[in-house]
């Protein structure tokens, strides 16, 4: 069975979904917008594709 990869684009989407609005724990009101955008530091030297690159390295500005 082969498994096929997310593109550039579909990866960022799916990190700025969770860094814009992140899960928050309903006792302490803290989130782990900080886990997602340490995931897209890593994740965005892969890319290819520089539209997937500006849009997250604006989106990881923003919420830093």
């Amino acid at each position: 069975m082969k498994h096929e990869q997310a593109t550039d684009k579909e990866l960022a989407c799916f990190l700025i979904k969770h860094i814009e609005n992140p899960c928050v724990e309903p006792q302490t009101g803290l989130n782990i917008r900080n886990f997602y955008i340490r995931e897209a530091q890593k994740l965005i030297t892969t890319f290819n594709d520089y539209t997937a690159i500006k849009i997250l390295e604006d989106t990881i500005k923003r919420y830093s």
